[in-house]
């Protein structure tokens, strides 16, 4: 397993506790009010708490880990070179339409990339990020690159989508701080001040990545 397979499965790990932390919390109040609940909607509630904490904490850890933390690292320990566009690895993916509850499938293409490694060999490799204007065969990009990895990490700014993936991932750290700490006997008021530190550090880590990736396209 990569170590991006064992971070999935710790955040799907911690969710799922803190998911059950928070179901028990919820019954004990439920049976205080009203006696004990039957398996069926017992089942319904835990199942419904471990969807939405699983989610939550996926949305923050996984974006974070994917299009800051792990980019910033290779950017840092990979060799830089100029690379030049020379294809396009096409790729089928599904977006959910809320409307009519249906999947729209959508083409995406991800550059693929020729350069020169430091050992003098020929390499081609795809890009590991792309957005709706891909760019031209021919044309030129900063990337990084090691020889354990078979993608090719872009460090070509698009200051757009750090700026908006900032943002968005802290706002989920924010919620999903505070619905982890529900289980605990905090206040309110001391649950919204720990969720707004995490979520700031959470957004100062990931402005900090940003930074290192920059510095390193000079």
């Amino acid at each position: 397993m990569t170590v991006f397979g064992y971070f999935i499965l710790a955040v799907v790990l911690f969710s799922l506790y803190i998911a059950y932390r928070i179901f028990e919390k919820i019954s004990k109040q439920r049976n205080a009010e009203k006696g004990d609940a039957g398996i069926l909607e017992k089942g319904v509630v835990l199942l419904f708490i471990c969807l939405l904490t699983v989610g939550i904490n996926s949305l923050a850890g996984v974006l974070s880990y994917t299009y800051f933390w792990e980019k910033a690292y290779r950017a840092a320990n990979e060799n830089k070179y100029e690379a030049i566009v020379v294809g396009y690895k096409k790729e089928t993916v599904k977006n959910q339409n809320f409307k009519n509850s249906s999947y729209d499938a959508k083409v995406v293409y991800f550059p693929e990339v020729k350069y020169t490694d430091s050992k003098g060999k020929e390499v081609i490799k795809t890009v590991d990020v792309t957005d709706n204007q891909p760019p031209v065969i021919g044309e030129r990009l900063k990337i990084t690159a090691g020889a354990s990895k078979d993608s090719a990490n872009s460090i070509e700014l698009n200051w757009v989508f750090f700026i908006f993936g900032g943002v968005f991932t802290g706002i989920t750290a924010f919620f999903a701080s505070l619905l982890a700490t529900y289980s605990t006997k905090l206040t309110f008021k001391r649950r919204l001040n720990i969720s707004s530190y995490i979520a700031g550090l959470i957004v100062l880590i990931n402005i900090t990545c940003v930074i290192l990736i920059y510095l390193k396209q000079q």
